[in-house]
């Protein structure tokens, strides 16, 4: 996928949730399949140029034509599976194994239904924000924390998505790092921290 165009409806995504102007909401969509094609759509137009974005959402925002050409095309897709075909070949111990290869080629797609079809439907809140969005599982180790939807949207800018003690973000500890050996920098945040009594 291309880094930039992500970004941008992502952003998006945070500006105008549960509108019509949300990239992918359930509120604006018949079922799953409807959202995430109406998902592809906006995005292989950002990516073409062809949808009129905001300044707001390109803000700072890194344009590297050659990477970007290269991280969408149809031969980056294809490398990725051949690499998910090598790492079978050399791991699988069974031919059965290879039954999951569908699953793990679609992961893109299906985390983006878990997250945006989902988790803005069923699980639990920890902030009253004005959208629908929901944490889905309270200990999310399988989706890398993503699945904390809720916390995300109340804290955007933060680099951990958990909130309370139970919720663990296995990305965090790694970001911490690559922050301690130089490779990355952490943005100081834009919120204060909420106090206990602000969790429902």
């Amino acid at each position: 996928m291309s880094p930039r165009a992500y970004a941008i409806m992502h952003r998006m995504h945070h500006a105008y949730t549960d509108t019509e102007q949300d990239p992918h909401s359930p509120s604006f969509s018949s079922n799953v399949f409807s959202m995430m094609w109406r998902t592809k759509k906006i995005f292989s137009d950002i990516v073409k140029g062809t949808m009129p974005v905001e300044k707001r959402f390109k803000k700072n925002l890194p344009q590297w034509k050659g990477f970007e050409k290269w991280a969408n095309s149809v031969w980056s897709k294809l490398l990725w599976v051949a690499l998910y075909i090598l790492f079978f070949i050399v791991f699988a111990n069974s031919l059965w194994w290879y039954l999951l290869m569908p699953f793990i080629v679609l992961m893109g797609p299906f985390h983006g239904v878990l997250i945006n079809w989902f988790a803005h439907k069923y699980g639990y809140k920890n902030f009253v924000l004005k959208n629908t969005s929901q944490n889905l599982i309270s200990v999310d180790i399988f989706m890398l924390g993503e699945s904390y939807h809720n916390n995300h949207h109340k804290h955007p800018s933060s680099i951990n998505f958990g909130s309370r003690w139970h919720e663990i973000d296995p990305i965090y500890p790694v970001i911490l790092l690559f922050k301690w050996l130089g490779i990355i920098q952490v943005a100081a945040p834009s919120y204060t921290i909420e106090k206990k009594e602000a969790y429902e």
